[in-house]
């Protein structure tokens, strides 16, 4: 288990892939020139510009996706109701009249409940090689329709990045990554939300390059290292703190119509109202 800092640790990782293989000598998949399609980037220093500043070219194609996604049917208000004596109202209050207060009515006022509240999503970027960017796009784009859903009604998430893969002979050992992005109450900015959420290059060069700071007795092991497999996508092991929930290992990588994103937003505005404890927005209409 390996819990990083910040995103800033795997940028470290990025920037010093080329000592490391040189140090480790083990070939590094993260380090290819050859595979622009299946990474997203012809080179790691493009890769590492992305992870700095963000992708400013997925912006674009997530606000495309965003685009094709009913935002506001996504989060159902809940009408609180409040109630106050006044001078006029809607009902008599028989105690404060008895008692011959003049302020005796009931006004009633209905309010819009966000409860102001947050929570963290953890999503495992684990996946198969043979996932298309374009299949990770269609995802990111459903994840952050959902975000900007529950932000627009007062609601916070935080992003933390797994990515979970146990060994080559896919016995009981594992590694997993935590990969801290923004905490609740932070704000997720979109070119940063499309790197990690969207981009492939965010686990073929990224956490690649974390696996390849590895020793090599565990990188011999679990298969980190070009012309190995970089271990099985598992799910999540880790426990979930608190206030938390998971978009685990495959889960919106089957989305193939807007109506398909559509409801995979729905399900991760409700799995996120559900670890707040208020029922599924869904249910509400």
């Amino acid at each position: 288990f390996r819990q990083l800092d910040s995103i800033g640790e795997m940028i470290d990782a990025m920037q010093h892939a080329p000592e490391q293989q040189e140090q480790s000598d083990l070939g590094a998949a993260s380090l290819r020139t050859d595979e622009e399609r299946w990474s997203g980037t012809r080179t790691m220093d493009e890769a590492l510009e992305l992870a700095r500043y963000g992708w400013e070219e997925g912006r674009q194609r997530l606000r495309q996706v965003v685009g094709r996604v009913a935002i506001d049917q996504l989060v159902g208000r809940r009408p609180i109701v409040e109630s106050r004596l006044d001078f006029a109202g809607d009902e008599v209050d028989i105690g404060a009249y008895l008692h011959g207060e003049p302020e005796h009515m009931v006004d009633y006022q209905v309010r819009q409940d966000t409860h102001g509240k947050q929570a963290m999503m953890y999503v495992n970027a684990s996946m198969s090689s043979r996932v298309s960017s374009e299949r990770i796009m269609q995802r990111g784009g459903a994840l952050y329709a959902a975000i900007e859903a529950l932000r627009t009604e007062g609601y916070s998430l935080g992003l933390t990045m797994v990515e979970s893969t146990e060994e080559d002979d896919r016995y009981i050992r594992g590694v997993e990554y935590q990969i801290p992005v923004v905490q609740p109450g932070e704000y997720l900015d979109i070119d940063t939300a499309a790197f990690c959420l969207a981009h492939p290059a965010f686990l073929r060069r990224g956490v690649f390059a974390l696996k390849e700071h590895e020793p090599n007795n565990i990188r011999h092991a679990m298969g980190f290292m070009r012309g190995r497999s970089y271990g099985w996508p598992i799910c999540m092991v880790s426990d979930l703190p608190p206030h938390s929930f998971l978009i685990d290992q495959g889960e919106g990588l089957d989305l193939h119509s807007d109506s398909d994103v559509q409801r995979f937003a729905q399900k991760v505005v409700d799995r996120t109202l559900e670890t707040l404890g208020h029922g599924p927005a869904s249910d509400e209409r």
